[in-house]
């Protein structure tokens, strides 16, 4: 506020459509913070309004405080959203997101005093209006092979939270029953098996009675160890669709931390040494009710 009490009257310099859509929540925050950091509504408005607009158009994460002022967002946009500016420039913006964060979050969630910007942040993972405008462009393949490969993309993908380079190594010989379940075997330098979450098991039932259980689950035409092979068949089918290995496989990660998978189990199905390969996802968690804490808590 300024001296009179009134708020800051902020004009964007951004689309107007861009602005109606984040607007509200640039004004909220910035207003919500400004009182106790030492700068002004007027000096943050410009880097949280830039924040937010890179968030939603280029990263595509939800407009939630602990998501956007989470320290590895904050790191991630220094790094990626601001490579037009000097390094004094980025310095000054992310003392100023660091303020704000440390405001909105507490100094517990803030970002450190020399945060790295060298790791990627986290991809953020498809929501339910996501996964049904991928399951109807998979639908809509133009021939059966491809329908049924991007099928199984999808399967391996957010059904078992393979990478991408492993999504096109597993074959049909690599599919498992156990009972009714699926089981992968995933082979490499994270070698192990994953179990399919059950809704994703019928896309890849029926992908290898398609391919009459031998061959490549996806792009069965394929020789093998082409990096960009997702990339291509995505670009080169019909339907514009934002489809990503590593934010399906961020899908799946976050669905087991949400239904409770219990973290051994988790750790050892996604391949990865510990749960430090997870922390970057937690902001995307929900919230447990109640009656899940007491459950999960007392009853241990």
């Amino acid at each position: 506020m300024d001296a009179s009490g009134s708020h800051y009257d902020y004009t964007p310099k951004m689309p107007p459509e861009m602005w109606a859509r984040i607007g509200g929540f640039v004004r909220e925050t910035v207003r919500a913070a400004a009182p106790k950091t030492a700068y002004t509504e007027k000096q943050l408005y410009p880097v949280t309004a830039k924040l937010t607009r890179w968030a939603v158009e280029t990263a595509g994460y939800p407009l939630k405080v602990k998501m956007l002022f989470h320290p590895a967002t904050v790191d991630q946009f220094s790094r990626q959203g601001l490579l037009a500016y000097t390094n004094a420039g980025r310095a000054t913006m992310r003392s100023k997101l660091r303020s704000m964060a440390t405001a909105l979050l507490g100094s517990d969630r803030a970002p450190d005093a020399k945060p790295t910007i060298t790791r990627s942040g986290p991809s953020a993972p498809y929501d339910e209006r996501e996964i049904a405008s991928l399951l109807s462009w998979a639908s809509v393949q133009r021939s059966p092979e491809r329908r049924s490969s991007a099928a199984a993309l999808l399967a391996l993908g957010l059904g078992a939270g393979l990478t991408g380079r492993e999504i096109c190594e597993v074959k049909a010989e690599d599919v498992d029953l156990h009972g009714d379940a699926i089981v992968l075997r995933v082979g490499g330098a994270n070698a192990r098996r994953v179990v399919v979450i059950r809704e994703w098991e019928d896309a890849l039932r029926h992908r290898c009675d398609f391919m009459a259980g031998e061959g490549w689950l996806f792009r069965s035409g394929q020789e093998g160890g082409n990096a960009n092979l997702i990339t291509d068949f995505v670009s080169r089918n019909p339907g514009r669709v934002h489809l990503q290995a590593r934010r399906m496989r961020a899908t799946w990660i976050v669905r087991h931390l949400t239904s409770g998978t219990p973290l051994p189990v988790l750790i050892a199905a996604a391949g990865v040494q510990s749960a430090e390969a997870f922390d970057r996802l937690l902001p995307f968690v929900a919230e447990r009710d109640l009656d899940s804490v007491l459950r999960f808590l007392r009853d241990a």
